[in-house]
């Protein structure tokens, strides 16, 4: 136990004496400073709410510290984060704070610019659309289309209010029915208008049937 017990107080000696070493010898260099651009971490917004316009994803962050840190330092360490868990309806403006910017120990952030921000957040709206499928082409002579069923045959759909005010239905892609004598089954992937600003759709694909009989 006693060995244990030197061995173990040898080992802490020498990360003392060398942490101490690494202490002076970093102490002792000048300080330097150097402009980063680093990206910019949205987080925390309501869950109501997304961001709706494109604000600044990078910012030039200005750091000191000695020079074998600087020396070393690469962008993926220095990260700006605004936190966006007061945000509200509508255009928020925010101060980018020097304690926004995390950065390596040993590395002080003395300047970010820009030091603002303009982020627009839209209230989020559930709603419940009907799918109608979009067929092309026509039968084989002969025979028609007599049934065209939908599972299911509406999705929800999540996107910001105003997009979704004025929307009642969703289509498919194209189904091509040219020639067919025979009723047929596919599944669908839902034709997504980027229009609309869809956050998500669900499910986005769909089960349809189309009854071909011959014609009366």
């Amino acid at each position: 136990m006693k060995k244990l017990v030197s061995a173990n107080l040898k080992l802490k000696l020498v990360a003392v004496v060398l942490a101490t070493a690494l202490w002076f010898f970093v102490a002792g260099q000048s300080n330097t400073e150097v402009g980063v651009i680093v990206p910019v971490v949205y987080k925390g917004a309501p869950r109501d709410l997304v961001i709706s316009n494109t604000p600044m994803d990078e910012v030039e962050v200005r750091v000191m510290g000695p020079k074998l840190f600087i020396n070393n330092l690469s962008a993926s360490q220095i990260i700006a984060e605004l936190d966006l868990s007061g945000a509200t309806v509508g255009v928020n403006s925010y101060r980018l704070k020097l304690s926004d910017i995390t950065t390596p120990m040993g590395v002080e952030v003395l300047r970010v610019r820009p030091s603002s921000v303009e982020v627009r957040m839209d209230r989020l709206e559930r709603k419940s659309l009907r799918v109608k499928p979009r067929l092309t082409g026509r039968p084989e002579k002969g025979y028609e289309i007599a049934d065209i069923v939908v599972l299911p045959n509406e999705v929800e759909a999540t996107s910001v209010k105003k997009s979704l005010s004025s929307l009642g239905e969703i289509r498919t892609v194209p189904l091509d029915v040219s020639g067919l004598n025979q009723s047929t089954s596919v599944t669908l992937r839902l034709d997504v208008p980027s229009k609309y600003e869809f956050r998500s759709i669900s499910p986005d694909k769909v089960d349809v049937k189309v009854v071909i009989r011959k014609a009366r």
